[in-house]
């Protein structure tokens, strides 16, 4: 039986071809040097009848050598990654590359420019339409895009996100968990270089098939994660502390020739963050009142947090109370909420 149209999985194609990627560029991805410029995506919409979104890229490329795409800006009102990488196009000397780097340091623009999560085109989160479609919203688009003609071109993906406008989320590197022991031996190696207070191995999070990951699986590419913190705004030490393990990552995939810094990598503790199903949800819409900080430790049964009901503050809130015992590993910061919305999220030490 002949699969829908939009149940069909894409696979890298010639321009021409229905399985390309119509996203289409003047960079010459292949070329020797240093190269700035746009991926160009068709839109027609209301007031803009025959229009592009420019998605800037940058490419690095000298001589052989490992090859590596780094992405941020998956989620608009994720900052950290975004000004890493900008950062790090206007920076990089090309003499100190071996091998190739490709940059998006907004890889979903038209949520980078709304700071916002998802797209105001067609309301898509780019980290839950992989593979994406050739022939699909703007937002599959970008995910076909990263499938079909960027990833196939790579070892390794960077992807650097943070908490969003509503939740802030530890600092920390993030791998997930990978059933050949090799394989994850090196993802654990790459967060110990990074170097950042935690490092995360995620393992039974839904959506797993919806993600970036899912393409990185299926073409045998490792992703390397980040969370930086978030909660709508820039933390600066968490911005050093990124950019310091950003340096010393690159140097030891051997992308870089000669390192850029030479502060050591800093001890860093290995945790495994829960699942969906343990995360604590609210369970009734109001003004939310948490009870606990980030990085603190708790107990199952402990209260988490109180809903107040600003309509009726007469009434009892409603008490969130934790489930497991661990670390707030993620913490909602906006107050106003609405029922299923995430309010915490707890890691347990990690045991291979």
């Amino acid at each position: 039986m002949t699969k829908p149209e939009s149940d069909r999985q894409y696979s890298p194609g010639k321009p021409g071809q229905s399985d390309a990627s119509r996203i289409w560029t003047d960079l010459d991805l292949d070329a020797e040097g240093r190269q700035f410029g746009y991926f160009r995506l068709n839109i027609s919409t209301d007031g803009r009848g025959a229009a592009l979104i420019p998605i800037p890229v940058a490419s690095f490329k000298n001589r052989t050598g490992p090859s590596v795409l780094l992405l941020a800006g998956v989620h608009g009102d994720e900052y950290e990654g975004q000004v890493m990488l900008m950062k790090l196009i206007r920076t990089l000397d090309i003499a100190n590359v071996r091998g190739q780097m490709i940059i998006l340091p907004g890889a979903n623009p038209p949520a980078v420019m709304a700071g916002k999560r998802t797209s105001p085109l067609d309301g898509g989160n780019l980290n839950r339409m992989f593979p994406g479609h050739p022939k699909g919203s703007p937002t599959e688009e970008i995910a076909c895009l990263i499938s079909t003609v960027l990833l196939p071109r790579v070892e390794y993906l960077l992807d650097f996100h943070s908490g969003d406008e509503s939740r802030f989320i530890i600092p920390s590197a993030q791998v997930y968990h990978n059933e050949d022991p090799d394989k994850l031996d090196r993802l654990v190696h790459m967060m110990a270089v990074f170097g950042m207070p935690k490092s995360t191995i995620l393992k039974g999070l839904i959506d797993h098939d919806k993600k970036v990951i899912s393409a990185c699986d299926r073409l045998g590419v490792l992703r390397f994660a980040t969370e930086l913190g978030g909660g709508g705004g820039i933390t600066p030490d968490v911005l050093r502390q990124a950019e310091e393990g950003l340096g010393r990552l690159l140097f030891d995939l051997g992308v870089l020739r000669n390192p850029v810094t030479k502060k050591p990598a800093p001890p860093t503790e290995f945790v495994q963050r829960l699942p969906n199903r343990q995360y604590i949800y609210a369970m009734a819409s109001g003004i939310f009142e948490p009870y606990v900080k980030i990085g603190e430790e708790v107990t199952a049964g402990q209260d988490a947090g109180a809903i107040h009901f600003p309509e009726v503050p007469w009434h009892a809130p409603w008490i969130a109370k934790f489930e497991e015992s661990g670390t707030v590993y993620a913490v909602r910061t906006r107050a106003r909420t609405e029922m299923g919305d995430n309010l915490f999220i707890l890691s347990v030490p990690w045991n291979r």
